[in-house]
């Protein structure tokens, strides 16, 4: 019965996000200044037009402007594959049945310098629990809506953080 008790909790505990970093800069992409030029691109119209209010949001939160100007730093979002899984499966079969994925690339760039390439696949069971997400008891149980949410969400919060991260 331990096992069984031990094995649920490492479920529900595991990660539900994988990123890679694979270019920092040494320093932050703020550093470079506030102003932010936002492309999101991908198959599926609607994710990206959602996916790009999320970052929009995200981006003003923290402080940044958002502008066209060309001399601004650079955000080229990537959605390579999007799913917002199937709410049936995850409640009858669990264990990664179901599931849903937002899988993207983000890019900051200024002046043609690359200052961050990160890949983010965010995914969503329906068991998470973890603190200081939008992941919550019960929420967690709903359809094709919900998934889709906390997928952008996660993925809007995850791409913001990397414009604050300082590479020393």
């Amino acid at each position: 019965m331990q096992l069984l008790s031990l094995i649920l909790s490492l479920l529900i505990l595991t990660a539900c996000s994988t990123h890679q970093l694979k270019t920092l800069s040494s320093e932050s992409v703020s550093s470079y200044g506030k102003d932010i030029k936002l492309d999101v691109s991908g198959e599926n119209a609607e994710i990206v037009d959602k996916l790009k209010r999320y970052i929009q949001a995200s981006l003003l939160t923290a402080g940044f402007n958002l502008v066209t100007d060309e001399n601004a730093t650079q955000l080229d979002v990537a959605i390579s594959a999007f799913d917002p899984g199937n709410a049936a499966l995850r409640l009858t079969v669990g264990f990664g049945a179901g599931r849903g994925s937002l899988v993207y690339n983000a890019k900051y760039t200024k002046n043609g310098k690359l200052l961050v390439d990160y890949d983010g696949a965010e995914r969503f069971t329906g068991l998470e629990f973890a603190p200081g997400t939008q992941y919550e008891a019960f929420r967690n149980l709903g359809g094709e809506e919900t998934s889709t949410l906390i997928l952008l969400e996660e993925a809007s919060k995850h791409i913001v953080e990397q414009a604050t991260i300082d590479g020393k």
